[in-house]
């Protein structure tokens, strides 16, 4: 039976600690953290005692005994869904499919569009995920450095070769405009094609994360940087127009910029060959790959509009 996790599930969640494996998905932070880990007691006995909390998570339990754990919720916006976390006991992997296609009805009777998942590449998830109708919609690497004063000094360029700003709300239209020239259309069609599910639909670095935008002297947005530090390590995710390609170096430079001299690591989607290409010249190195999938999911009976039609 899947249901929501419950408060009084917390010595379930305790015995489902010792025989579950490793999680089958994550978000773009937590791979960039070091993607899926072992189940985390404290945090779901945590989750389980808040209302808020458990009402985005659901169990897979039997005979009084949890087998797999779900969460999922808006990724920006109502539109989107994504599924955070996964974790199944071991040899119950088959549960996958019924846990996505559970979460699927619940998405689409929360008013979502479509619902995500990232599962790292070579995980028989991706193949249950499949089947529960989702489908890839690119591949991307992880790569890494161990100092990010060394790849800064590798780009060779000034930290102030040009002027960023925070982002605004206000730059969602023109965000979107970028995204739609940079990104191939296959991806576009399957991460929505207006500018209310693209932004309900776009990926952060975390609550703390800070966002910037590179304004270029036509009017237009040349980059938006996304960055998270913390005393360890340095997180960041850049997108740029085509017409500030040249200017790669400097945006990456800039997305580096007023860190401590800590690990530093971001995603690279596979249609991003250059930026790939220039990390590695930098010094970061490949860590882990990961499978972006999606699902669209039917659209809520109370959206349809009704139609009559005379009969003759």
């Amino acid at each position: 039976m899947i249901r929501h996790l419950h408060p009084t599930d917390s010595p379930r969640i305790l015995q489902f600690r010792a025989s579950a494996g490793l999680g089958d998905t994550c978000t773009l932070a937590n791979a960039l953290r070091g993607g899926p880990r072992r189940f985390p007691t404290a945090k779901y006995a945590t989750i389980a005692l808040s209302p808020r909390a458990w009402q985005n998570c659901w169990v897979e339990s039997q005979n009084g005994k949890i087998n797999g754990v779900l969460r999922a919720g808006p990724r920006s916006g109502k539109q989107a869904w994504e599924i955070s976390e996964l974790y199944l006991r071991n040899s119950k992997s088959s549960l996958i499919l019924d846990l996505l296609e559970q979460i699927a009805v619940q998405a689409g009777g929360a008013g979502a569009y479509r619902i995500f998942i990232r599962i790292p590449v070579g995980s028989n998830a991706s193949d249950f995920a499949q089947k529960a109708g989702f489908s890839t919609i690119y591949r991307e690497t992880i790569y890494q450095t161990t100092s990010t004063h060394s790849a800064a000094t590798k780009l060779g360029i000034s930290e102030d070769f040009f002027t960023l700003r925070p982002r605004y709300q206000a730059d969602d239209g023109n965000l979107f405009r970028m995204h739609n020239v940079v990104t191939p259309m296959a991806i576009r069609i399957k991460t929505g094609q207006t500018s209310e599910d693209w932004a309900a639909g776009m990926e952060r670095l975390g609550p703390k994360s800070s966002e910037w935008i590179l304004d270029l002297p036509t009017g237009e947005i040349g980059a938006l940087i996304q960055t998270s530090t913390t005393k360890t390590q340095h997180m960041f995710n850049v997108n740029w127009a085509t017409n500030a390609g040249g200017q790669l170096g400097a945006i990456v430079a800039a997305a580096l910029k007023e860190t401590d001299d800590v690990s530093a690591v971001t995603a690279v989607p596979d249609y991003k060959p250059s930026l790939a290409h220039l990390l590695a010249n930098i010094g970061f190195k490949k860590q882990a790959n990961y499978e972006v999938m999606v699902k669209p999911l039917t659209q809520p009976i109370s959206e349809i509009q009704q139609v009559l039609a005379a009969v003759s």
